[in-house]
């Protein structure tokens, strides 16, 4: 079965128009708001003080955006760390036609901006809601105040923001210096739910989206899907990817486990 086949629903448009509104994607029930699940994902803290859990929640500002509307834009400072609590979003910018360049995906929870509020300067890209997606918005302000009499939580959240810095610099190393095979290669692995062994992955991303952001054509991502699957490195069935043994994709990725350089 030939791989990514949805096309987003609409016609191009002027650079001033609304962005055309993708295909809807199913994501998973939203968390309870007095779930702390999601805080102790991004945050990377498995045992975060009922202090910080309750700091955090009484600063989100949760909404509910549909699939298809704009969840940040570039217009206007930001004034929030914004965080993806549930559901599927695609962020870049737009194309002289007015269509969203992929230069990202993101799949909740996860932060989709933690960097503009603090410089009081738009978001440095737009994000469109792939699924019908639930966000949470912590005002800066009041993460400031936080900051001040909770240490700790201002330690999680610089940590945060380091690491978000770090995946963009492997992003930008992953594109600069890799041939094709690797970019691929590296691209799935960041999307791999474990480190070793067989991995499954659903990817909500069109094949077009996932070619932008490898920086090569549609056509040479689904030739290197075929040749990936004639070698046995994955198996393609619609969205779903089934990857027998991730230490094959780390080979062709030039890393000696999922996770290094």
């Amino acid at each position: 079965m030939e791989m990514f086949t949805a096309r987003a629903e609409g016609t191009t448009s002027p650079a001033a128009a609304p962005l055309p509104r993708p295909r809807r994607r199913l994501a998973a029930p939203p968390p309870s708001p007095a779930d702390p699940s999601p805080w102790r994902r991004v945050l990377a803290a498995s045992a975060l003080a009922q202090t910080e859990i309750d700091a955090l929640m009484a600063m989100a500002r949760r909404r509910t955006v549909a699939a298809g509307d704009m969840i940040l834009e570039t217009r206007l400072p930001a004034r929030a760390l914004v965080l993806l609590l549930s559901g599927d979003v695609v962020m870049g910018s737009r194309a002289p036609d007015g269509s969203l360049r992929t230069e990202r995906s993101v799949n909740g929870p996860a932060w989709i901006d933690v960097s503009a509020a603090w410089l009081g300067q738009p978001c440095a890209m737009e994000a469109q809601a792939l699924s019908d997606a639930v966000i949470a918005e912590l005002p800066i302000d009041e993460v400031m105040r936080q900051m001040a009499v909770q240490p700790a939580l201002a330690g999680l959240l610089c940590q945060a923001l380091a690491m978000q810095i770090r995946q963009m610099t492997l992003a930008s190393r992953n594109l600069l210096h890799n041939d094709a095979p690797a970019r691929l290669a590296q691209w799935l692995l960041q999307r791999c739910p474990v480190r070793s062994g067989p991995a499954e992955l659903r990817l909500q991303e069109r094949k077009r989206d996932i070619a932008q952001q490898l920086a090569m054509s549609p056509e040479t991502l689904s030739r290197l899907i075929r040749s990936f699957q004639s070698r046995g490195v994955l198996s393609v069935r619609g969205y779903q990817v089934r990857v027998p043994e991730v230490a094959a994709l780390c080979a062709l990725a030039g890393l000696a486990a999922l996770g290094s350089g």
